[in-house]
């Protein structure tokens, strides 16, 4: 059930006929049009079993990940990455090293669900780079904890943030300790969207939301939230829809102009 309510909510958002004076317009064409075929019958994607196809990634030499499912959420907004929040995933660096070293993470590393059950992957839709000073220093004796914010590539399956009771995590889309990074993706629809999506750095998240309060029969979108509720029925048109249509391309197109 709350699967379906949130994704009506995205999916109002881009429901609206749009100008046809609208001269930003790239493509000619019917609404209906195909810009992205769908990937729904990928492994990984959508509700096709399997594992998600790419190219494996690891973090840099003297950078080791681990998992810390005890350290609680900080919801401070400086540790919070990415350009698109549907949930987030907690990611914890060991720097083993004596300086500060830059890790690089890509668009479109796919973080995977790592317990059992039937729970959303992420996408990672915008390049990251992040600083990890010496974990063992005689200043800093902890991991580099960040939080990063990702698309969701299953429509039908459940949102990491639903059954969260505690204190720390209650009020935000985090899946603490639920997530491991996986592989690149390659595949080349997904990758239309990320050029999409991937050249507008005002989508940098510097906000929470409460998804909790979606459910509120009174809930109004703020304002600020619309464009991530867009570029998620996107995403979702291609993992288990029938592709990206003209008329939400172009619905994109415009959301996107002033985040450049």
């Amino acid at each position: 059930m709350r699967i379906i309510k949130y994704s009506l909510i995205a999916l109002a958002l881009v429901g609206c006929d749009k100008n046809d004076d609208d001269k930003r317009e790239p493509l000619d064409g019917n609404d209906w049009d195909i810009v992205i075929p769908t990937s729904s019958n990928k492994p990984g994607i959508g509700n096709t079993e399997g594992l998600p196809i790419g190219t494996p990634w690891h973090p840099p030499q003297g950078i080791e990940l681990v998992d810390r499912p005890n350290k609680p959420f900080d919801s401070n907004t400086e540790l919070l990455y990415g350009s698109l929040n549907t949930f987030y995933a907690d990611v914890n660096f060991v720097n083993h090293t004596e300086d500060t070293l830059s890790v690089e993470i890509p668009s479109g590393l796919i973080f995977i669900f790592k317990h059992e059950g039937r729970t959303q992957d992420g996408l990672l839709t915008s390049p990251l780079k992040v600083k990890v000073p010496p974990t063992f220093s005689a200043i800093i004796r902890d991991t580099t904890t960040i939080y990063v914010g990702l698309g969701c590539l299953n429509y039908t399956k459940a949102f990491p943030w639903e059954e969260n009771q505690e204190e720390d995590t209650k009020d935000y889309p985090i899946g603490k300790d639920m997530y491991k990074p996986y592989v690149v993706t390659t595949d080349e629809n997904l990758l239309r969207l990320l050029d999409i999506v991937g050249d507008f750095p005002n989508l940098a998240l510097t906000e929470h939301y409460n998804p909790q309060e979606m459910f509120d029969d009174n809930y109004e979108v703020p304002k600020w939230q619309e464009i991530y509720a867009i570029i998620q029925n996107a995403l979702w048109q291609i993992t288990d829809g029938p592709g990206l249509l003209l008329k939400d391309y172009r619905e994109l197109l415009e959301a996107l102009e002033p985040y450049r």
